[in-house]
């Protein structure tokens, strides 16, 4: 770095770079106001003066982790708080399995595979991240090729109709866990995100006031990522539930329920279902209880979310149009539903057999 000063009295810095554009050396300037301590005015310098040169163009020198971070910071002006970590946290072991610093433009398709292959569990998912990741990086200038993520495909599994068949609960399943559920006001958290297909940060975050005697006001959810009520998770998760008279049953207990509660801890709340403190249920505690009690009381250890998928399941037996699930779930588009939550319960299959067997064809 060299500097110049100006007859103003200000110092001019400047510094030889290569441009990435023409692979020529060129000088690059900054000019700054002297403090009167040399070693903070260069440092204040030499910081404006790299940044210029990032900015200048890709050099294709950027680390992974380096671009982890300005894909964090890019992306935290733009969308919700909680949705910001989880791009971090999913993104985390796969800069892990790649290394931290390797270099973005050093990929290949074999190393990339290689690596991720290395918890083949997660390998789908993690790629379908991975580039969608790698191609901001190019969009952004920060990368030169990516061709070679052409060459990377997904591996084979199971439809998503087959897998998440195992995903929800048969009617004999609904009975056998609500039974075998010994503490009541997980029992009643489960009856209610069954018969309301509320995902779980949704009924967490519900407050007395959003119930209603006909609608469920669903405004916000509580995200586990930030361990806070936030907004929705998208613009149609905010929605009226409507309240079938199984679900006013269930709702009418679980006042009961939290009533008693206060009288015996001697607190009051404002949340509709709230945890053993009067404060907001913690759903680590609720998920554990609930995957251990699936494991016990049916042999597969499921995570509440599978109670919205027999939600939905339920409903499609019951006939209900498939854009009335849709919007009772809070999804944008009808195809989410199809392609993910709706499956045929072994009911629904049976009433096609009966339906066979009753069809005359000569």
């Amino acid at each position: 770095m060299f500097k110049q000063i100006l007859p103003s009295g200000k110092v001019r810095y400047g510094e030889w770079y290569t441009d990435p554009m023409t692979d020529k050396r060129k000088q690059i300037w900054v000019t700054i106001t002297p403090s009167g301590r040399k070693k903070a005015d260069e440092m204040v310098a030499s910081a404006a003066l790299k940044k210029k040169i990032q900015g200048s163009g890709s050099t294709g020198r950027i680390t992974l982790k380096e671009m982890q971070d300005r894909y964090v910071q890019y992306q935290s002006t733009r969308i919700k708080k909680q949705t910001v970590k989880s791009y971090r946290i999913h993104l985390n072991p796969i800069v892990r399995l790649l290394g931290p610093d390797t270099l973005a433009d050093r990929l290949s398709a074999p190393y990339v595979a290689a690596k991720l292959d290395a918890e083949p569990v997660t390998y789908n998912e993690r790629l379908r991240r991975f580039k969608q990741w790698i191609r901001w990086g190019y969009r952004m200038d920060l990368i030169d090729d990516v061709g070679y993520l052409d060459k990377l495909e997904p591996k084979k599994t199971a439809p998503v109709r087959v897998k998440d068949a195992q995903k929800y609960l048969e009617h004999d399943e609904i009975t056998r866990l609500l039974d075998g559920m010994a503490v009541e006001r997980w029992r009643l958290l489960t009856e209610f995100l069954l018969l309301s297909g509320l995902r779980v940060g949704e009924a967490i975050a519900l407050l007395d006031s959003d119930v209603d005697a006909d609608v469920i006001h669903v405004t916000k959810t509580y995200s586990l990522n930030i361990r806070e009520i936030s907004t929705t998770k998208t613009e149609t998760s905010t929605r009226d539930v409507d309240i079938q008279p199984e679900l006013a049953d269930c709702i009418s207990r679980i006042r009961q329920f939290v009533r008693k509660d206060e009288m015996a801890f001697g607190y009051r709340s404002d949340i509709f279902l709230p945890g053993f403190c009067g404060g907001y249920i913690r759903y680590e505690t609720y998920s554990a209880y609930f995957r251990e009690n699936s494991e016990r009381c049916l042999g597969r250890r499921l995570t509440p979310h599978a109670l919205r998928h027999t939600h939905t399941a339920m409903l499609a037996e019951a006939g209900v149009p498939l854009e009335t699930i849709s919007r009772r779930l809070g999804h944008a588009d009808s195809k989410v539903t199809k392609d993910v939550y709706l499956h045929v319960t072994e009911n629904m299959r049976q009433k096609d057999r009966e339906k066979l067997l009753k069809v005359s064809m000569l």
